[in-house]
């Protein structure tokens, strides 16, 4: 029953005062068709039978017991919209027999039709808000095909292009993906958007990785909010390896951005329900610590890393505003670095990334050794004490530092002394000077020490 009064609202604010509103259903080809439909009247109530599946037949030609009704508008142009409606009394799915009273009825935004998401080169993480026609992970992928070295799911599972293997299947809605370029590409994804408040992300307990549904980025804490409220969130990653750690709010991240994905770490099982676009989330409530490092150099990211947690109070001797922190593996190659920041300071290790044959980062179970720069000089410093975790790498482990013992012994930063270990770009992409011309061009000369010094050609 659609009482009197009850006009189809458009979503640019108008009303249709001469329209026809109709309940579909889903066939057995996947189309919508039409259970009922009724001419609005105005100041009249009207009436729609809506159509109950016939189980007389082997095809679905009507509503079935506890489905959605599915509305649509058409106006007198004969122009059609994908509706929906709220209801004042009755139930809300659909009942044989039964008797449902509707407040309203209004348009559905149409959403975008596609998206456009940046890939950097090397390793990172994405999802998409669209709903392809056809979601298979090598099907979305194919457009940058000749790019891709492998894509994972949450579970581990690949995507091999060299190998023609596709262990992912489909990609969900509202779930992350890690994947690995030769080089940075853009890809396009086209269908039919997933609104955010219409599709609720399931986390299990442990480790997830989630896509972001909204079209425009909000901060990171005000979206786990609930989950962080109730207890259960206890870390969030971005693919750069950024955190936010509620328990010692410290937020890395700052924003979610669509395109992207994450990492989060729960105790239990949870659900994670986006806004819808028209429902703005607050500022951040945390002050965001932004990772610019300038001394040392930025690790690349592969696709696993360890997070250490350095607490002021850990420290015998406080690094100085300014200060950076890196981390060590074995043979003294550089797999972290963060800025020191009060009253914590939270540093990503990197892994080893096992789809290369040089090892370029962390391997489990080795053991981590740190530095500190404070402007003219820098000191090795050993955790003596972890109140969680330890120095020996893990992947995804947390490690808290509970006391820091520094070397007493300085070492004077001299440029003459530095070893050079490699030329890059502003990509970050390692440059031989014998072989190209970069006359103009910012490079930056990496040292064995982790330092960085920028020269233009």
């Amino acid at each position: 029953m659609i009482p009197a009064g009850v006009i189809p609202e458009m979503a640019e604010g108008t009303t249709l005062e001469h329209a026809n509103v109709g309940v579909f259903y889903t066939n057995d080809n996947g189309d919508l068709v039409c259970a009922g439909s009724a001419e609005i009247v105005p100041d009249e109530t009207v009436q729609i039978a809506a159509m109950g599946d016939d189980t007389t037949t082997p095809e679905v030609d009507g509503l079935v017991a506890g489905e959605a009704l599915v509305w649509m508008i058409a106006d007198c142009n004969g122009n059609v919209f994908a509706g929906q409606a709220t209801y004042s009394q009755g139930p809300e799915v659909f009942t044989t027999n039964g008797l449902t009273f509707v407040a309203s009825i209004s348009e559905v935004p149409a959403g975008p039709s596609s998206q456009m998401i940046d890939m950097p080169s090397g390793w990172s993480m994405f999802s998409t808000y669209m709903i392809a026609d056809d979601m298979d992970m090598a099907s979305v992928l194919s457009p940058i095909f000749d790019q891709v070295i492998i894509a994972k799911n949450n579970s581990g599972a690949a995507y091999l292009v060299e190998w023609n293997f596709n262990g992912v299947g489909d990609l969900l809605v509202g779930q992350g993906y890690q994947i690995k370029l030769t080089e940075a590409a853009q890809l396009e994804v086209s269908g039919a958007y997933a609104f955010p408040e219409d599709h609720a992300v399931d986390i299990s307990a442990g480790w997830n990785m989630i896509g972001y549904l909204r079209s425009e980025p909000a901060a990171a804490d005000a979206i786990l909010a609930d989950m962080n409220d109730s207890g259960n969130l206890i870390i969030a990653k971005d693919y750069n390896g950024a955190a936010y750690l509620p328990e010692w709010n410290f937020n890395g991240i700052g924003d979610m951005y669509p395109g992207q994905g994450y990492q989060l770490k729960t105790s239990n099982a949870d659900v994670l329900v986006f806004n819808s676009n028209d429902d703005s989330y607050r500022m951040s409530a945390v002050e965001v610590t932004e990772n610019n490092v300038s001394h040392y150099a930025k690790v690349a990211a592969t696709d696993n890393n360890m997070t250490v947690v350095i607490e002021d109070a850990a420290w015998d001797v406080l690094p100085t505003e300014g200060a950076e922190v890196a981390a060590f593996d074995k043979d003294g190659n550089m797999v972290g670095s963060a800025i020191y920041s009060s009253p914590v300071t939270v540093v990503t290790v990197w892994g080893d990334d096992a789809t290369t044959t040089s090892k370029d980062g962390m391997l489990v179970s080795e053991s981590v050794s740190f530095k500190v720069w404070n402007t003219n000089e820098v000191r090795d410093f050993t955790v003596a004490k972890w109140i969680e975790g330890s120095s020996s790498y893990q992947v995804d482990g947390i490690s808290v530092a509970s006391t820091i013992e520094t070397n007493n012994v300085m070492t004077e930063l001299n440029a003459s002394e530095r070893v050079l270990v490699k030329v890059i770009n502003v990509l970050g992409q390692e440059v031989n000077l014998d072989d190209e011309p970069f006359k103009g061009t910012v490079l930056f000369n990496v040292y064995q020490d982790g330092s960085v010094e920028q020269f233009v050609r």
